[in-house]
């Protein structure tokens, strides 16, 4: 194993350590093989490869160690592969930047993000991939070092010590700032060989270099952690580096691609534009993901239709938010590969721009997404993996690129999930694998814990947030019948109310008007939509109502309109929207309420 350094005056070294695996102080015969590196910062990747960043143009040089020298191309022992590196080369942040044992450079940039950029193609030829931001907040770090495969160690200036893992396949953390050391704040630079080897060198007794390896399986250190001394003089260089790939892991956990069943039946996911104008997605029987588009207001039969991208294997329901600029952001998840995909719509209120603009979310997770605003108008994203556990990634800044996923906990979930705007908290309602409804709320950051509402429940609960912060959750239990319960200071009574003599089938949608008062919607087994009205705040509800008497193939669901006024919507039998419009003023048992068929629109 290979270990680079670079001298005060810029000679560069290599130095063989021969038991990288266990730590044994035996060394080869140390080399110089290159000299006027001085002010730069240089690190070491796989395969031989070194990158230097010149302290003064900023460039970031990629050559390759072969053993016996240089690789030569084009005349020169080096390629010029990007610039403005300029920073990683000052003293305050040599130690943010770092590459791992699949040639993937990691740093932390001005603004505290955690940036990757991935070495694709071979050494003569390849180039970086587009950088992908990774995460916020890494300024609290001033130390970051790579391994394996996705793997990072980042040192807080007390010395704690924070293990990640990175899948790039999936865009998921599987390991997430878990806390593996403290007292790592007196060493100078800590590097890696690759497979959860660290070297570290302090200042003591002339430079000590030590040796340490985490075991990722056990969640412990070889030798109990004490880190073997295995040299003396590693202090004063200005870098010291190994090549990332020298040890490799095998065996770690990887997520697992789920199989996710093709469902063109999901319900529709509809959302209002800042142009007041309502539009509509789902998956059609084809896979395609489908926008329908009131073409003037309050008229819900003319609808425009369009399949937005060109990909067929989506499956369930859409998740859409609305960003900042208004411009309109779809989800969807693939029965194919279990990758999120989806499009942003080119103008805000307009164009959807070309079909092949798709964007990837990955992910791998089992079911539907859904996607939320959050308080400071950022689009965040949601699901269940096949772990049954609750995922979220989210945009670094309004309009702007996603982080990667991360898990915000929990574990039995079923993919039947709803979210609750709650103020600036969000509330998570979750049926999970025993058939109880729980609750439990995102905020700061942090998933709290989990509150049982019931038992008996099937299908996807929905929810509304009252004014006061409580919750009140529907659901539809195994006998068909559709019940409710409202939680009072954070508590539920653990009893459900039964809404009226119907028998469901499907799951229930519901929406808050202004005033407190809910309005729901289910599916029956006779095929159509009924709906109810609550009659008074905190009281019962209305006997159950037909407004549209055709078969629904889908369940429907709510939209609070920004005049006030909700919409339940579904789909027929042949594909197209239907949607009950209840003016602001009403109540569903007056006749006021609105059915239409819509129809596409003809040009």
């Amino acid at each position: 194993m290979n270990v680079f350094g670079v001298t005060i005056t810029g000679d560069v070294f290599v130095y063989p350590h021969n038991e990288p695996e266990t730590g044994t102080a035996n060394w080869g015969q140390r080399r110089t093989i290159g000299s006027g590196w001085t002010g730069d910062r240089t690190l070491a990747g796989p395969d031989g490869v070194m990158y230097r960043m010149d302290g003064t143009t900023g460039d970031l040089y990629r050559y390759r160690w072969n053993g016996a020298g240089w690789d030569v191309w084009n005349g020169r022992s080096y390629r010029n592969t990007s610039g403005g590196w300029t920073r990683y080369a000052q003293a305050a942040y040599r130690n943010h930047v770092t590459v791992d044992g699949r040639d993937r450079l990691y740093s932390v940039t001005a603004q505290g993000h955690l940036q990757v950029l991935t070495w694709t193609g071979d050494h003569a030829t390849g180039t970086w991939a587009p950088a992908k931001v990774l995460d916020t907040g890494w300024n609290q770090y001033n130390l970051i070092v790579a391994t394996d495969d996705g793997v990072l160690y980042a040192r807080t200036p007390d010395g704690g010590l924070f293990r990640f893992r990175w899948n790039a396949a999936s865009e998921r953390f599987t390991q997430y700032r878990t806390q593996v050391g403290w007292g790592w704040n007196t060493f100078n630079r800590i590097f890696s060989p690759g497979g959860d080897v660290l070297y570290a060198s302090r200042a003591d007794n002339g430079g000590e270099l030590l040796w340490y390896r985490y075991y990722e399986d056990t969640a412990t250190w070889a030798n109990s952690g004490k880190g073997k001394i295995i040299g003396t003089g590693w202090y004063s260089d200005p870098d010291v580096v190994a090549g990332t790939d020298n040890c490799r892991l095998s065996g770690y956990p990887v997520p697992s691609r789920p199989a996710v069943p093709q469902r063109s039946d999901a319900p529709t996911t509809p959302v209002q534009g800042t142009d007041g104008l309502v539009t509509f997605f789902y998956v059609n029987s084809a896979g395609g993901l489908t926008a329908g588009k009131q073409r003037y207001p309050g008229d819900y039969e003319i609808i425009e239709y369009q399949v937005i991208a060109d990909y067929h294997q989506f499956t369930g329901a859409p998740g859409v938010g609305v960003r900042a600029d208004g411009r309109i952001e779809a989800v969807a998840n693939s029965h194919d590969d279990a990758a999120y995909r989806g499009r942003v719509q080119g103008v805000a209120n307009g164009s959807w721009g070309a079909i092949t603009d798709i964007t990837a979310h990955h992910g791998w997770m089992a079911g539907d997404p859904a996607v939320v605003a959050d308080a400071n108008g950022t689009l965040a994203i949601y699901a269940v993996d096949d772990a049954g556990a609750l995922w979220r990634r989210t945009q670094i800044t309004t309009n702007g690129a996603y982080t990667a996923w991360r898990k915000l906990g929990g574990s039995g979930l079923t993919t039947d999930f709803t979210l609750v705007r709650n103020g600036t908290a969000l509330d998570v309602v979750a049926r999970f694998a025993d058939g109880a409804l729980r609750a439990a709320r995102y905020s700061g950051g942090t998933l709290g814990t989990w509150r049982t509402i019931g038992g008996d429940a099937t299908g996807k609960p929905a929810a509304v947030a009252h004014g006061n912060g409580d919750l009140q959750v529907f659901t539809r239990t195994t006998d068909g019948t559709v019940r409710t319960q409202r939680e009072t200071g954070g508590v539920f009574p653990g009893a459900w109310q039964t809404i009226g003599d119907l028998t469901a089938t499907g799951s229930p949608a519901a929406v808050l008007r202004a005033g407190g008062l809910i309005e729901l919607a289910v599916r029956g087994t006779d095929g159509l939509v009924h709906q109810s009205s609550q009659v008074a705040p905190a009281g019962g509800f209305s006997p159950w109502t037909v407004h549209y008497f055709e078969d629904a193939a889908t369940d429907p669901t709510g939209l609070l309109l920004s005049t006030g006024s909700p919409i339940f919507t579904w789909r027929s039998a042949d594909g197209s929207i239907r949607t009950v419009f209840i003016p602001a003023t009403t109540r569903q048992t007056d006749t006021a309420s609105l059915a239409y068929a819509g129809r596409a629109a003809r040009r």
